[in-house]
């Protein structure tokens, strides 16, 4: 083992280059194996299956070597992990290789799985360490999304990935739209895409919801146990966690919180769907399919009419499911971890009242609600009350017609939380009256919470822009919320936000009018609304679009995913370095608004 720490010193830096290089070479030929040829071909199989099962081999002494070095609990338990992965992986690859257990087993199935998983965790080191390079973060954060999206296009344009042909601009129209988690689809998921396509959409969704820095910073943990304080401070920003010595820590929190969430939902959903006919032929990937979909606000189904079809329309259970799944996904990570803090805390207090020998420690949880979360818990609510009575009473005696009593609440419940960038639809769009079109496009442009799956201007953005206009009304100079003074920069961030939001939304209005002159004005602005804040929802248009009003929904789907003003601070930060120098002081003068 002290032969294996001193080689492992020596030569470490070396020997990821080369585990890098495997995984790569397995990923890609995964991709020939599946997406061009037949699975069981001989002549690659001859090829590959050596070099999978010296890529497992690698991985086991590459995961030893970390686990012996390994110096905090959390990484002993990461690596040993790693290390039991590693080791089933290797006899995986040895029984596939050696063909041996196959009429037992799907080893060739498990042998994808731990390849896509090892090789993924190998290539994540190489893209974190990208957080130390000369970009500029805001701009690295645009970038991985491009990325993505271009990886995607390529998979989902390998000839196994769909039964028919797909163009260049359908494969990039529905790569942006699972990796930005919109929903909107020239393609039928369910129809036009294999199993295999559905998988990578799937796949797209969640590096989309989480971001792919995320994860690629949670898997390199793995490989190193500290990490640059400028790669501390990218991450930080991009999960709005304040205290950036905690980034870590809450990515691995906000990974736990998603998992825990969506396997929660697969079973739900499952059960909800227990006695339908929907999904039957693979009820267990439709009920992941669609949790993940749900918590990811991403709007996709395998179900070509969403949640308006024949056998779920009327499927109470699962619709009330897949709300709980969006609202938890659109509050935020850090609003959840804030719950969670406060909530074990006060069961901590609670024990120690009980028994005097128990001793609380002082950094366990947190004593108070934060403001974010406070004013994101309120408004969401708010919001979702006032939507679920007005959708009731708009649509009434329209869509809602054939529902029962309590049908009808819990249709425009589900309307109510959709439409605030989940995307899933459980009446005919098309159907819907003037008024509940309106109030949808409001809540869409308003959207989630600041740090979700979620997209919109975000709830924070219209709450605090409300309480100034009424700040102004009352003659106040300042914004107050529970003993807090919300500080200038934030105010200036929200007009930012809402004007960029309004140019964006009216720009793509204007655009995609001008190619489609014979449709209705409402179904275009809706439709922009929609692909801006990242909902999915239509009033069934897309289809219809030319191909350069799908471009313009295209750049509006990944400017509302990363973030108008994110994208812009990224371009020019990346151009224009700022000097390091005082600001003079400028006498005041005022400009008359009003």
């Amino acid at each position: 083992m002290e032969t294996l720490k001193s080689i492992g010193r020596r030569h470490f830096a070396q020997f990821v280059n080369v585990f890098f290089i495997f995984a790569i070479i397995v990923i890609v030929g995964l991709v020939v194996n599946h997406g061009f040829i037949d699975g069981n071909f001989h002549f690659f199989n001859r090829f590959y299956k050596p070099v999978n099962a010296v890529f497992s081999l690698l991985s086991i002494v590459m995961s030893l070597y970390l686990l012996l070095i390994a110096d905090k609990k959390f990484l002993k338990v990461a690596r040993m992990i790693f290390t039991v992965a590693s080791v089933i992986y290797f006899i995986i690859s040895v029984l596939w290789w050696a063909d041996i257990l196959t009429d037992y087993m799907d080893v060739h199935s498990l042998q994808v799985f731990f390849a896509i998983v090892i090789g993924f965790m190998a290539m994540s080191y190489k893209i974190s360490s990208l957080g130390n390079s000369n970009l500029h973060p805001s701009l690295l954060f645009v970038l991985s999304f491009l990325f993505l999206i271009i990886l995607g296009v390529f998979f989902l344009m390998l000839p196994h990935a769909t039964y028919h042909r797909i163009t260049f601009l359908q494969a990039l129209f529905t790569a942006t739209s699972a990796v930005t988690v919109t929903g909107l689809a020239v393609l039928d998921t369910g129809k036009d895409f294999t199993f295999l396509g559905q998988m990578i959409i799937l796949f797209l969704i969640q590096l989309g919801g989480l971001g792919i820095l995320t994860i690629t910073n949670i898997f390199s943990m793995v490989f190193t146990a500290s990490s640059s304080f400028k790669n501390r401070m990218m991450v930080s920003e991009m999960i709005k966690e304040m205290d950036n010595n905690n980034t870590f820590s809450t990515l691995f929190k906000i990974i736990s919180i998603t998992l825990l969430v969506e396997v929660i939902g697969a079973v739900l959903i499952y059960f909800s769907t227990f006695h339908s006919d929907i999904g039957a032929e693979n009820r267990i990937f439709f009920s992941i399919f669609h949790s993940i979909s749900a918590f990811c606000n991403a709007g996709f189904s395998t179900l070509s009419g969403s949640m308006n079809e024949e056998g779920v329309q009327f499927n109470y259970y699962f619709q009330l499911v897949v709300c709980w799944l969006i609202i938890t996904g659109g509050l935020g990570y850090l609003v959840i971890i804030n719950q969670y803090e406060l909530v074990r805390r006060r069961i901590t207090k609670f024990f120690a009242t009980k028994n005097p020998y128990y001793l609380i420690d002082s950094s366990m949880g947190v004593n108070r609600i934060s403001t974010n979360t406070y004013i994101v818990l309120k408004t969401t609510f708010i919001l979702l009350i006032a939507g679920t009575l007005l959708f009731f009473f708009a649509e009434y005696f329209g869509t809602l017609e054939k529902h029962s009593p309590l049908g009808k609440i819990i249709v425009s419940f589900f309307n109510s939380t959709t439409a605030r960038t989940a995307g899933f639809n459980n009446v005919d769009m098309a159907s819907l009256g003037i008024p509940a079109v309106m109030l949808i496009m409001a809540l869409m442009w308003i959207g989630a919470s600041p740090g979700s799956t979620g997209g919109g201007v975000k709830t924070t953005t219209f709450a605090v822009a409300l309480m100034n206009i009424w700040n102004l009304i009352l003659g106040k100079n300042t914004n107050i919320v529970r003993n807090k003074e919300i500080s200038q920069s934030t105010l200036n961030q929200v007009n930012a936000v809402i004007l960029l939001s309004i140019f964006a939304i009216s720009f793509g209005s204007f655009f995609i009018s001008f190619f489609n002159q014979d449709l209705k004005f409402r179904d275009i602005l809706f439709e922009c609304i929609s692909a801006y804040s990242t909902v999915g929802l239509s009033l069934g248009i897309t289809s219809k679009l030319t191909a350069e009003s799908q471009v313009a929904i295209i750049l509006l789907m990944f400017l509302g995913r990363v973030s108008f003003l994110t994208f812009l601070i990224g371009i020019v930060g990346q151009i224009v370095k700022p000097k390091k120098q005082i600001e003079p002081y400028y006498p005041k003068e005022n400009v008359f608004i009003n």
